[in-house]
C-alpha cells in the first residue's frame, strides 16, 4: 500500500471519528415535530432545578425530576410551535424591556452570578427571556383577563373554603446608623427629647443617620429583632437599638392594624389573579396534552 492511499485512510479515519464524536456530543435530549431541544438546554434546567430544590431542602428522586423537566421542555416547545402557528412575536424593544426590567430589579451582579452558574451566555438568556413573552402572550390570547367576570369572582370569594386574610400591619418609621454605639447615643438623646419625630429630622438634616418617611409594613417582612419589636411595640411607642441586616435601627409604630378578614373589594385583584392563573394553568395543560397526541416526538434522556 502507497504512502498516498496509506494517508487517505488515515484522514478518512479521522473525518469519521470526528462525524461520531461530534454527533455524540450534539444529540439532542428531545426532538419535537422535528425541532431539537438539545442537551445543553436539559441540562441548563436541570440544573436550575436542582439548585431551586437544594435551597428548599426538599429531597428529590433525580429521575422524577428529569422525566419532570424533559417533559416541560417538550410543553414548551409544543407552545413555542403553536405561537408561531398564530403568529405571535417579541420585538426587539419588548425584549430589550424586559431584559433591563429583570437587571434592575435583580441588579448586573445577581444575574451575571446567575449565568455563570448556569453556564449561560447573554444571548442564550436573551432567546430564553424572548421564549417566556412569547408563550405569555400565547398564553394571554388565550385566556384574557376579561373572561374573569365579576359574578365569578363573587362567587369564589363567597364559597372558597379558608377566606383571604389581610396580615397584621404597623404605620412605622426608622432611623438607621452603622453601629450599635451610635443607636445607643440616639436612645440617649431621645430620654431627653422625646419627640421621635423631631429627633429624626434633625439627624436627617444633619446626615448623621438614614431616616425613613412613615409607611405601611408588615412586620415579617423584617429581620427577626426587627419583627419581634414591631409586634411587640404598641401604638405610638418606638424603641431600640434592633440589629438589623445593614446596620442597628432605632423605630417608632405611630399606628398599626391588626390582622383580619379581607372584604370583598380588599381581596377583589387577588381574586381575579388567582382565577386567572387557575384557567390559564389549566388551559395550558389541556392544549399540551391535545398536542402530544399528535405530535411526533422522541426522548433521548434515560
Amino acid at each position: 500500500m502507497n504512502n498516498t492511499v496509506k494517508g487517505w485512510i488515515f484522514v478518512s479515519l479521522i473525518i469519521v471519528t470526528i462525524f461520531f464524536l461530534s454527533g455524540c456530543s450534539k444529540k439532542p435530549a428531545a426532538v419535537v415535530n422535528g425541532e431539537e431541544i438539545s442537551m445543553d438546554e436539559f441540562q441548563m434546567q436541570l440544573k436550575q432545578r436542582l439548585l431551586s430544590h437544594k435551597t428548599t431542602g426538599i429531597t428529590i428522586n433525580k429521575k422524577e425530576l428529569r422525566d419532570a423537566v424533559i417533559n416541560e421542555l417538550i410543553g414548551r416547545k409544543l407552545l413555542l410551535q403553536i405561537a408561531r402557528e398564530k403568529g405571535i412575536k417579541v420585538s426587539e424593544e419588548e425584549l430589550n424591556r424586559t431584559v433591563e426590567s429583570i437587571k434592575s430589579s435583580v441588579g448586573d451582579e445577581k444575574l451575571n452570578k446567575f449565568l455563570k452558574d448556569m453556564n449561560m451566555t447573554e444571548q442564550e438568556y436573551r432567546e430564553q427571556t424572548r421564549d417566556s413573552l412569547v408563550i405569555r402572550k400565547l398564553i394571554s390570547s388565550l385566556v384574557p383577563e376579561d373572561k374573569i367576570t365579576e359574578k365569578m369572582m363573587k362567587e369564589y370569594y363567597k364559597n372558597r373554603p379558608t377566606p383571604y386574610i389581610k396580615p397584621e400591619r404597623v404605620y412605622v418609621r426608622l432611623i438607621q446608623v452603622n453601629t450599635e454605639d451610635e443607636a445607643r447615643e440616639i436612645m440617649n438623646e431621645l430620654k431627653k427629647d422625646t419627640d421621635f419625630d423631631r429627633v429624626a429630622d434633625r439627624l436627617e438634616a444633619e446626615k448623621k443617620a438614614a431616616v425613613t418617611d412613615y409607611g405601611w409594613a408588615q412586620p415579617d417582612t423584617f429581620s427577626s429583632e426587627i419583627k419581634e419589636a414591631l409586634k411587640k411595640l404598641k401604638k405610638g411607642q418606638y424603641g431600640g437599638p434592633y440589629k438589623g441586616k445593614e446596620g442597628y435601627y432605632i423605630l417608632r409604630v405611630k399606628d398599626r392594624e391588626p390582622e383580619k378578614v379581607m372584604s370583598y373589594e380588599e381581596a377583589r385583584d387577588l381574586i381575579k389573579r388567582e382565577l386567572l392563573a387557575q384557567q390559564r394553568q389549566a388551559t395550558v395543560a389541556h392544549l399540551i396534552a391535545e398536542r402530544k397526541k399528535k405530535a411526533n416526538i422522541k426522548i433521548n434522556i434515560e
